[in-house]
């Protein structure tokens, strides 16, 4: 069943990505690693407001996830806590219509506090501790889509999928529980809910076979990747300051699909909803180690590197029909049913991440501009089960295959006027994708703005982004090619954050 678990994500934040898919049709992890670790900006409305180029800064608590080193900039303990709010557009076209929808969220993207101390000796000037909580990646998503299909319904699909497996109808019908009124997979879920028959000569046939097809589906998907932090800065000589973070990672993902099917002129339904449901948990452990060095008074050199985060992931997988039969065509004891829940256990690896910047102060402390280079190794991804080590070695070529490692470019600065502030940033984000064309991807760049206030007791600051991506989703695939269709997919999100904080 694992090879069946869900279909292919979307890549986030920019990147045009290409294709997803129902978990119908098979399943390419390394979609999974892409997706939850392919994150732009986070942390304080402040780095976000600058672009995130904050490898060669400090004092400011999204340090903790980008460059530990910047901890030991710190001479007062603070507290702060960053809301943010996404916004989406989404247009869907499919089979010459289009719809369109807007969702929206608010999340905590960091809430922590920094305890700064006096150093020990001569040369250590300051050490601080750092305990937050940061949202790197969230997958909050909604959109549906419709039309009128000539050629082909799922059921075809299903049909299809029987066939190929060369069952017969007697083994089919075993892997219904009729006690439980479950069954073992999708493709036995369609059978009883008689979506195909079997044909004399050997085979399977969708069982209604009228057109039009008015096909509704909608897709949603939730959860977030979040990173609780334990952060440690020192301070040698106002001149070099080292740190690391101990990082623990919580992965929390939800996808709901359904297709809606009627028929204005079926013979055997009026229609039927296939759904699915896909529930992922997981956690593991990563390490951050950082420097930064005051190459002048007003120039800094910073590096970073973020270790690979060995995840556990447990997916569970849930399929459902709802189907309303015409009348005088067969009986049934119910007309909803559903699989066992699928459960299945594998590791991810995330992508090595390494950064080194560059900052500058503007003469009479009128701002700072700040430059970084991030290397993402997502050819380094790996998806794991130690039970199958044919299925693994299959995924780690995959990721092989399909990912190359991507440079990431992040530029912003940042005005002072008085106790006012004005922040901008850009960033361009390298294609991951070895094989771009096949998937419509390709690097792209982001715009950032934001501003704040700041005086000795508190500080308040708000940023905004707005980032739009391409891509695809496949609700089912049969032989012939020119018998289904893509939803081509246009997402448009802005993004605000908004930060508090106080001293103390």
């Amino acid at each position: 069943m694992k090879k069946l678990i869900f279909g292919a994500f979307v890549l986030l934040f920019g990147i045009q990505s290409a294709f997803a898919q129902l978990s119908l049709n098979g399943h390419f992890y390394g979609e999974d690693a892409l997706k939850f670790y392919s994150f732009g900006n986070n942390g304080t409305a402040r780095v976000q407001g600058m672009g995130g180029a904050f490898t060669a800064l400090g004092g400011d608590q999204s340090s903790v996830i980008i460059n530990p080193a910047g901890l030991g900039f710190f001479n007062k303990s603070e507290f702060s806590i960053t809301p943010i709010f996404q916004s989406s557009n989404t247009t869907a076209g499919y089979i010459s219509n289009t719809d369109k929808l807007t969702s929206s969220n608010l999340r905590i993207g960091q809430i922590g506090a920094v305890f700064s101390n006096r150093g020990v000796g001569t040369r250590k000037k300051r050490t601080a501790w750092s305990f937050s909580y940061n949202t790197l990646a969230n997958f909050s998503s909604d959109y549906t889509y419709s039309g009128s299909n000539n050629r082909s319904s799922i059921s075809d699909y299903f049909a299809e999928k029987a066939t190929a497996r060369g069952i017969n109808s007697v083994d089919l019908n075993n892997e219904f529980d009729t006690n439980t009124r479950l069954a073992d997979n999708s493709t036995a879920l369609a059978y009883q809910a008689y979506l195909f028959d079997p044909l004399d000569g050997g085979g399977y046939i969708s069982s209604e076979l009228s057109t039009p097809v008015n096909q509704v589906g909608n897709v949603s998907e939730a959860g977030n990747l979040g990173q609780m932090n334990v952060g440690y800065g020192i301070n040698y000589d106002d001149k070099t300051y080292i740190g690391g973070t101990v990082g623990l990672q919580s992965l929390n993902y939800t996808q709901l699909t359904d297709l809606t099917e009627t028929f204005p002129n079926g013979q055997v339904f009026n229609g039927f909803i296939f759904s699915d449901e896909l529930l992922v948990k997981g956690s593991g452990l990563n390490l951050s180690l950082g420097i930064i060095t005051k190459l002048t008074e007003n120039v800094r050199l910073g590096a970073s590197i973020i270790s690979p985060t060995a995840m556990k992931i447990r997916e569970t997988y849930t399929s459902g029909i709802k189907f309303d039969q015409k009348p005088n065509t067969f009986e049934s004891q119910e007309q909803e049913l559903y699989t066992v829940p699928n459960d299945f256990n594998y590791k991810i690896t995330s992508p090595l991440r390494a950064n080194i910047g560059l900052s500058a102060f503007l003469p009479k402390k009128m701002g700072v501009v700040s430059i970084d280079a991030e290397y993402v190794g997502y050819s380094m991804m790996n998806i794991k089960d130690k039970q199958d080590l044919s299925w693994s070695n299959d995924q780690k070529r995959g990721v092989q295959s399909e990912f190359k490692d991507a440079i990431n470019i992040k530029a912003g600065g940042e005005l002072r006027f008085g106790k006012a502030r004005v922040r901008a940033g850009l960033n361009y984000l390298g294609d991951p994708r070895k094989n771009n064309q096949a998937y419509n991807s390709k690097s792209a760049l982001v715009g950032t703005f934001g501003a704040g206030i700041r005086n000795n007791k508190f500080f308040a600051d708000i940023s905004y982004s707005r980032t739009s991506k391409q891509f695809a989703f496949t609700p089912y695939t049969v032989s012939n090619a020119t018998d289904y269709e893509s939803v081509a997919l246009k997402q448009s999100t802005g993004t605000v954050g908004i930060s508090f904080g106080t001293f103390f």
